[in-house]
């Protein structure tokens, strides 16, 4: 007869015997557990990033160069996908003051080519910074930096002084402006001249939410809701863009500004500017570039002195504007 002790024994040597399929499951799990982990990480580290490179092709600026304020350049990249297409592209412009976003783009990609027309401005360096990311994570960047010529100036600036512009409705001043000698435009000369032609003014009451007085120019979307026959005119539309930012500059500053020290500081090479500026406001004064057409490239400033509303309405405005 066995004896309660080796009982005991007996049952705990089954219960042994019979868990050791359980504690191999848990082994055998925890095996291929960490397999698959370390496969993903692996597969992570090994998985090809996009690749980047400066445009050196003739006409495109190279690294490390010293320029003069003012220059025009272009600068580019071309760009590959590794393992996986590139899925973000971002454009900073570093200075002694700081960096700004020039372009924050989400694309998908497994090839292209991005270029950029600037013109050099008031700072000590300027370090453009191309940066791709990819759909795996991986990311790539390259820059180009440019030194400020010591010896250059700033350059000369022209001035209209109480410039008036009319809405779509106004009977007693024109809608249309060059801001390469500060001409104004009827509705019927400007057709005549629409090569002249880089802002526009209108009161945005066809479009929800309405956007009352508004700069604009040929190449922006709504404009020809206002002058119908702008949609005749030939292509491409010159194209004037304004910064949102319009209380940052004083009126001291803007009246003692006689050169264009003050315009290129306020619209920098990354500023990305709005084909329109909505809701303008006497005291307002806006930072503004062509950015297509004959003149394009200048960079200005457009200070309102007084504002009239409604589609019969006008500003009166002072404007500095590079020459």
């Amino acid at each position: 007869m066995k004896s309660a002790k080796n009982e005991k024994q007996s049952i705990a040597h089954v219960m042994i015997q019979n868990s050791y399929p359980f504690f191999t499951f848990i082994r055998i799990s925890i095996y291929f557990a960490l397999i698959v982990i370390f496969a993903a990480c692996k597969k992570g580290n090994d998985t090809l990033p996009p690749s980047i490179q400066l445009l050196s092709e003739s006409g495109y600026t190279a690294d490390s160069v010293t320029v003069p304020i003012g220059l025009p350049y272009k600068i580019g990249i071309t760009a590959k996908k590794g393992d996986a297409a590139i899925t973000n592209l971002l454009v900073w412009l570093t200075t002694e003051n700081g960096t700004e976003t020039a372009v924050d783009s989400g694309i998908y990609s497994n090839e292209f080519r991005y270029e950029r027309s600037v013109s050099y401005g008031a700072s000590r360096f300027e370090k453009w910074t191309f940066i791709l990311r990819d759909k795996n994570g991986k990311s790539a960047s390259t820059s180009v930096t440019l030194t400020k010529d010591s010896t250059s100036a700033f350059g000369p600036i022209l001035y209209y002084s109480a410039v008036k512009l009319g809405c779509q409705g106004s009977s007693l001043y024109d809608s249309f402006l060059s801001v390469t000698d500060g001409s104004t435009y009827t509705l019927t000369n400007a057709e005549a001249n629409q090569s002249s032609v880089n802002i526009i003014t209108y009161w945005g009451d066809q479009v929800i939410p309405t956007t009352g007085f508004t700069l604009s120019s040929p190449g922006e979307s709504d404009v020809a809701a206002y002058f119908p026959m702008i949609a005749n005119w030939a292509l491409p539309y010159n194209e004037t863009r304004y910064k949102t930012d319009s209380l940052s500059i004083s009126h001291d500053a803007f009246t003692t500004a006689y050169n264009d020290s003050l315009i290129i500081s306020n619209y920098t090479a990354a500023t990305v500017g709005k084909r329109k500026s909505k809701l303008v406001r006497p005291g307002y004064i806006i930072p503004f570039q062509v950015s297509a057409g004959t003149a394009a490239g200048k960079r200005g400033l457009i200070k309102i002195n007084f504002l009239q509303e409604g589609i019969d309405g006008y500003i009166d405005a002072d404007i500095k504007v590079q020459k």
